[in-house]
């Protein structure tokens, strides 16, 4: 975790950090803190539905209503 917060400080906007943060606390089962850093990467660029959509990692957002709202499942998506 201390790595990952040394990143967030170091790049605040960058997309894979942000992402990779939101898996991390996927990870430790922290739900809010895994949306907040997954709407931080969907601000900063990563909007690819499809991937966020089939990744285990993030898997327990899935269903979330914010989670959806960023990332809507599309026919043909793998896990929709």
């Amino acid at each position: 975790m201390r790595e990952t917060n040394l990143a967030i400080t170091l790049r605040p906007d960058e997309a894979s950090i942000l992402y990779n943060a939101a898996c991390m606390y996927c990870f430790l089962k922290k739900k809010p803190e895994a949306l907040s850093m997954l709407r931080k990467a969907w601000e900063a660029g990563f909007k690819d539905a499809g991937w966020a959509r089939r990744i285990p990692d993030l898997a327990s957002l899935v269903g979330e209503p914010e989670f959806e709202r960023m990332y809507p499942a599309r026919p043909g998506d793998l896990g929709s």
